[in-house]
This record gives structure tokens, sequence and C-alpha cells, in this order.
């Protein structure tokens, strides 16, 4: 029922970072890199394609030497090839890496109707640019820096929307979705301040967010269950397959 969308989200997960981080394509895969946030997982990591290496060793090795020059630690997603890490283990350790194995990440897709009730205390603004309230009001009080330039620099490109609910003036909660060229639109995690969690402002923004999007005729809208899965549910998103996770790192 739901293969239709799997082969788009995949394609939307691996090129997302290029909204935001620097990067190198190269025939078995996409080198992300953030050298002036090496701290981000989310932009400093290496996608491969299994389908076009006939030599692992020799790439994990070209890898190792593109990142060490950077002084960023070489960090290699599971591609979307089952049990590919397991298979090659012995030559990821020989080449001076280790294998993270992860639960599965599981896809939530918006399929069903959003029963989330919940009393509208926020000022809510769909936003296509910066607010720099939200690093200065959310992120930096939340101890979450690193993901202000992230965010920053998605914001402004084709098919991004930011989400904020502000009180009188201060925002409190965000979020972001990205209508993509691959035919889905991706939902991004929900950030509260820490002085306003546990406050249901989270579930009133993401219900604002999915009747955006339908009202919009956004296409199939997903994201990842986490969390705030429960919350989620409530506003409409259904699991519908999971994809293999995990990484390799070098030692």
């Amino acid at each position: 029922m739901y293969s239709k969308y799997i082969n788009g989200i995949k394609q939307e997960e691996i090129g997302f970072p290029k909204r935001f981080a620097s990067y190198e394509e190269k025939e078995y895969g996409i080198l992300f890199y953030m050298p002036d946030n090496k701290d981000s997982y989310d932009g400093n990591h290496v996608c491969i394609y299994p389908e076009r290496i006939t030599e692992l060793g020799t790439v994990l090795d070209d890898i190792s030497a593109f990142y060490r020059k950077l002084g960023i630690r070489a960090s290699i997603y599971h591609p979307f090839e089952k049990n590919y890490f397991k298979d090659n283990l012995e030559t990821l350790n020989a080449h001076g890496y280790r294998f993270t194995p992860e639960d599965d990440h599981r896809v939530m897709l918006l399929t069903a109707q959003n029963s989330i009730d919940t009393p509208k205390r926020l000022d809510i603004r769909v936003l296509d640019s910066w607010d720099e309230r939200v690093a200065s009001d959310i992120l930096i009080p939340s101890g979450e820096p690193w993901e202000t330039e992230v965010t920053r620099k998605r914001i402004g490109q084709e098919g991004a929307y930011l989400f904020v609910g502000y009180i009188d003036g201060k925002a409190v909660v965000y979020s972001d979705i990205h209508k993509s060229e691959h035919g889905n639109t991706r939902f991004d995690y929900i950030v509260t301040a820490n002085e306003h969690r546990g406050k249901g402002y989270a579930s009133e923004l993401l219900s604002f967010m999915a009747e955006y999007c339908k009202n919009n005729d956004f296409p199939i809208c997903w994201q990842w269950a986490g969390p705030s899965e429960h919350i989620c549910y409530k506003a409409g998103f259904r699991e519908a397959f999971t994809i293999e996770a995990g990484y390799a790192s070098l030692i």
C-alpha cells in the first residue's frame, strides 16, 4: 500500500543535508561536511551507494583521507541495503571502522484524521526566512546551539517552511518542513523552549502543521517515529514501514 512512497522518501533523506551542508559527490556516494559545525551529525557524514562499490576497502580509505584533512571524524550512515555493514564487518574493521547498529528507523505517514484538541494559545506563523528568536529564545537556552546554523541554512530554500509558535512576541516552539521534489513532505522534529515544555505547545504546533499541509495539498507528509510518537499519532501519522539504521565511524 505504501510501497510507492518508499523510494522517494529514501531519496529525500539521502539528499536532505544538501540544504545546509557542503558536500562532494563521488561515484560511490556523497560526503557531507560542515567545517564550522563539526559537532553536527546531520552535516558531517557519508551516504554510500553499495551497488556502485566494487572495492569497499578502497572507498573506506578514500573517505578516511577526505575527513582527516578537514579535522572531522569520518562517519558513514548505513545504506539502504539490508545487512550491508554486517556482511562487510571484516572489511570495516580492517580499515579502522567500528559499526554501531541501531534499531530500524520507523517512518510515519500522515494518513489519518487529526484528533488533537488543544487550546489555541500560540500565535503561529509560517515563515520563509529565518527568525533569530528561534535561536535566542529556544535553541541556545535549550543547549542546542549547533542546530542554529543547520536550521538557518535550510530556511529560505525552495520548498522550506518554518513554523514558529509565539507567546507575547517570544518564540516558544518551532519546527520546519520540506516539500520535496521527490514527491513527499518531510517533517523535522519539534523543539520547545525548556521553560515551556510539558504545556502542550508541541501538540498545538503539530496540529497546525498537519492541517496546513492538508489545506495546501502538499504531497504525502512523513516523519521519523520518535519520543513524541503519541502526539504524532493523534495528529494522524501512522507507522508505514522501517528502514535499516546504524553507522560506521573511524576509530
